[in-house]
């Protein structure tokens, strides 16, 4: 699978389903009709793309997102939304955590607040992590850990280590700092004031 299948693949499931569930069944029933190749392809590049955002800074954009609710945990499940929303917001994202702060999603939430998001609307996407497993084992009936394993890959599972430095996530100036424009937008220095 080249990266261009793979964007592909996420911007249909996207327009074709109505929320992340759907998406989620929709991904795997498309590549469970693959070969296990592809099956492994689109795994390793998920987790390429997750790879992009997996840094401090970016776990600090979605802690400021989150309202400072967001573990590490959680933080892998919003790296798949990111990758979720598209090649471009990923692209920009990757490239400046404080993009954030332009990205429409985020925009509404935003304005919304995150004490009155329902639960689907929080920015995690834990089932896309899922999908590449399940659509090999309904392909093959064999692990994708296994196959991962032969071709010397290790499946991604988890967020970190980090790279870059490491700071406060709950300090507001740090925040103000490093993510100018996602903290404004987040009401951070109306709190401040």
């Amino acid at each position: 699978m080249d990266l261009d299948v793979f964007w592909d693949l996420l911007d249909r499931s996207a327009a074709v389903t109505s929320d992340q569930h759907e998406r989620t069944v929709w991904l795997t029933l498309r590549l469970a009709g693959s070969p296990p190749g592809d099956i492994l392809g689109f795994e390793t590049l998920l987790s390429a793309s997750r790879g992009r955002v997996n840094t401090f800074s970016h776990w600090h954009a979605a802690y400021v997102l989150c309202d400072g609710m967001c573990s590490a945990e959680q933080f892998f499940s919003f790296q798949s939304w990111l990758v979720g929303l598209g090649r471009s917001v990923l692209g920009s994202v990757a490239a400046c955590p404080d993009a954030l702060a332009d990205v429409p999603a985020v925009r509404t939430l935003l304005a919304v607040g995150a004490e009155s998001w329902p639960d689907g609307a929080w920015p995690f996407w834990a089932g896309l992590g899922r999908v590449a497993h399940d659509a090999f084992f309904a392909a093959t009936g064999r692990s994708l850990e296994n196959a991962l394993r032969v071709l010397g890959c290790v499946r991604v599972s988890d967020a970190g280590p980090f790279t870059g430095s490491v700071w406060d996530l709950d300090s507001p100036v740090e925040a103000a700092l490093r993510l100018p424009r996602l903290w404004q937008l987040s009401g951070g220095l109306e709190e401040a004031a």
